[in-house]
């Protein structure tokens, strides 16, 4: 059974606004099924080698030949079709003709900035959410947060909230990608998982890289799995890789350009107070993470500190979605001081944010809170409130600036709650 999507509604805006829009994403994350419920469009899939043939032999032909609107899969493997694209909206100015889906960011493509630039809308589809999969695909916590006050009309809000259920360590191991999250059962996602890395490693970033030594390539991807939810060291990733600095810098490049990782900037302004600037890294699916590392159960005893880095992947994942369809637009980042003050997210609006510290564990304490408190300290105006998720059952106050939110009623406020006293 197919779930809607949160970004189906604004791509169907934006079709209404630009002559050309763009759905980008990791393979596999759902990307033509969504394109394809936009019915009366001519649809044509670079995958078949038919029409990439065509495509290749003469681009402009191949686009002028289109019926509109059209919409073109995979446009990554064949970039010189954007010029033959520009050519054609410029002389037909009409919002929604051609709508892209590709597998690589399509700024990293030769030629955009040439071609499509202001003329194209881009929307990034990631794994699915929790909100997604529990069918409230168009549920946003994220405005009902902003409209809350202080931690007491937010600790008021989430104890009236619908749970999303089902959220723990069989989510976080499966991850949203639509195959195994809806269609598959526990004992068949090793399978998937297995063959969507050979896939990808094998197939997709050796086309980019031109890489012959795969197993290098393989430990590099695992490393990052390994570094998830953690800043980035990119010595150390050359390291466990076995490869130079400069190559695992190229590397990266490349396995962010295809959604597999995403580098997640820290907030940071010209303040006195030294704040780390260098960018967390994180899988872009804690399903695709735990497997990458090997884990099929829960990691427990000498790898229980993976459970929290993937606990934070995975709400990475679904915090990461949310911004895309807010009523206004809102940042996500994570604060660190040199003195070890930290804040695992933050949801960021001008003039207001709300910070976001993340537990593995059933229990919390006033300690979970510190670095919170530290930020309401640095930033007493912008900070109205923070939130603690975790695992347990029960809306409870930390601190005066703190609440202690369960997973499941964080994610589920935006589910007809009902409206701030």
């Amino acid at each position: 059974m197919d779930r809607s999507r949160s970004l189906e509604k604004p791509v169907r805006q934006a079709l209404k606004q630009f002559r050309v829009v763009a759905v980008v994403g990791a393979r596999q994350v759902g990307k033509s099924t969504l394109v394809q419920k936009i019915d009366g469009r001519h649809f044509v899939t670079l995958d078949d080698l038919s029409a990439l043939s065509a495509a290749e032999s003469d681009p402009r032909q191949f686009i002028a030949n289109l019926p509109l609107p059209a919409t073109i899969d995979e446009i990554q493997r064949m970039p010189k079709l954007l010029l033959a694209i520009k050519e054609r909206v410029d002389r037909e100015r009409r919002a929604g003709h051609f709508l892209l889906t590709g597998s690589s960011r399509l700024d990293t493509l030769r030629g955009l900035r040439e071609s499509l630039a202001g003329r194209m809308a881009v929307h990034t589809l990631r794994p699915m959410t929790c909100l997604e999969l529990a069918g409230e695909a168009e549920a946003s916590p994220v405005d009902r947060l902003f409209e809350c006050e202080d931690v007491r009309a937010a600790a008021a809000l989430f104890a009236a909230a619908k749970r999303i259920p089902d959220i723990g360590a069989e989510a976080f191991l499966t991850g949203g990608f639509p195959e195994p999250a809806v269609h598959l059962k526990p004992n068949e996602r090793a399978a998937w998982f297995s063959g969507y890395q050979r896939s990808y490693i094998e197939r997709d970033v050796p086309a980019l890289l031109h890489v012959v030594e795969l197993p290098a390539l393989v430990r590099f991807v695992t490393a990052c799995a390994a570094s998830t939810a953690q800043l980035l060291n990119i010595s150390d990733l050359a390291r466990d890789a076995g490869v130079s600095v400069d190559t695992a810098r190229r590397w990266l490049g490349v396995v962010e350009s295809t959604f597999v990782v995403e580098r997640r900037a820290p907030y940071w302004r010209n303040i006195r107070k030294r704040l780390v600037k260098s960018p967390k890294l994180f899988l872009s699916d804690s399903g695709l993470a735990a497997s990458l590392m090997g884990f099929r159960q829960w990691p427990s005893g000498p790898d229980g500190r993976q459970a929290g880095y993937l606990f934070e992947t995975w709400v990475h994942s679904q915090l990461a979605a949310l911004p895309e369809h807010a009523a206004e637009p809102t940042e996500l980042h994570f604060y660190r001081t040199h003195s070890q003050d930290e804040v695992d997210f933050l949801l960021v609006r001008p003039r207001t944010m709300v910070g976001i510290e993340v537990k593995h564990g059933r229990t919390v304490s006033p300690s979970d809170a510190a670095g919170m408190e530290a930020l309401k300290e640095q930033f007493p105006k912008e900070v109205r409130f923070g939130v603690v998720l975790y695992l347990g059952d029960t809306v409870l106050p930390l601190t005066a600036n703190t609440v202690a939110v369960p997973a499941g009623a964080f994610f589920g406020v935006g589910v007809a709650a009902p409206p701030l006293l």
